[in-house]
């Protein structure tokens, strides 16, 4: 090949603006039902329910500034998985909070929301943007074991409830959008000692490794 032939090629690059880049594909898209693989576990997204609880019901950890008042019932949207643990140990349920990336309406402020950082620490949570509108409290929790129950245990597979507080000034979406995370074994430099760990790309972000988008039903209880 000539040197013009490739100098008019480097024009026409120029011109054109260099090479495209590929755009960047959405993550896996699963349905409500299917299993997703976070090598960690295998979770199932069963349903995601709004629903009110009877009065004196806790239904987990509770939450002071909930809708309605003392001895009245409560609101609550639930959303609830099936969760394999993969581990022959048992697993703290941390491990599957820090794996839900995002939990939002398609459009709208996200009820949870994993921190930017990589590997390490840090709970999902979502600050409110003003004080005029209350951040969207949770808590997750096995109703088999006990609200206080904080651990998945090994080689079974636990129903495990994803509980939203619906407290004044917040209206539960009528769809969700939820992304989640996956695990990888990473070992310490230092101790030469393993842990699982999110997976990230090159840029030290957490990786979407499913997307569920499933409607929320109205319950009565």
């Amino acid at each position: 090949m000539s040197a013009l032939v490739v100098a008019a090629g480097s024009v026409a690059i120029t011109v054109l603006g260099g090479f495209a880049e590929a755009p960047e594909k959405p993550p896996p898209a699963v349905r409500p039902g299917e299993e997703i693989d976070q090598d960690l576990f295998r979770t199932t997204v069963v349903d995601a329910v709004v629903r009110t609880l009877p009065g004196g019901d806790a239904g987990g950890a509770g939450d002071a500034g909930a809708s309605g008042s003392a001895g009245a019932g409560r609101t609550v949207l639930d959303v609830t998985l099936k969760v394999f643990n993969n581990a022959t140990s048992s697993a703290p349920m941390l491990y599957l909070e820090r794996s839900l990336l995002r939990v939002a309406p398609p459009e709208g402020r996200p009820l949870l929301e994993a921190p930017p950082s990589a590997r390490g620490g840090g709970t999902s949570a979502t600050p409110s943007p003003d004080a005029s509108e209350p951040a969207w409290r949770h808590e997750t929790f096995i109703p088999a074991q006990g609200v206080d129950s904080r651990l998945l245990p090994p080689q079974l597979t636990s129903t495990v409830v994803l509980r939203f507080s619906v407290r004044d000034g917040l209206t539960p979406p009528e769809r969700l959008v939820i992304d989640f995370g996956a695990y990888e074994l990473y070992q310490d430099w230092f101790t030469k000692r393993t842990r699982p760990e999110l997976v990230v790309d090159e840029d030290e972000e957490k990786v979407v490794a499913a997307r569920v988008t499933l409607p929320v039903k109205r319950g009565e209880g």
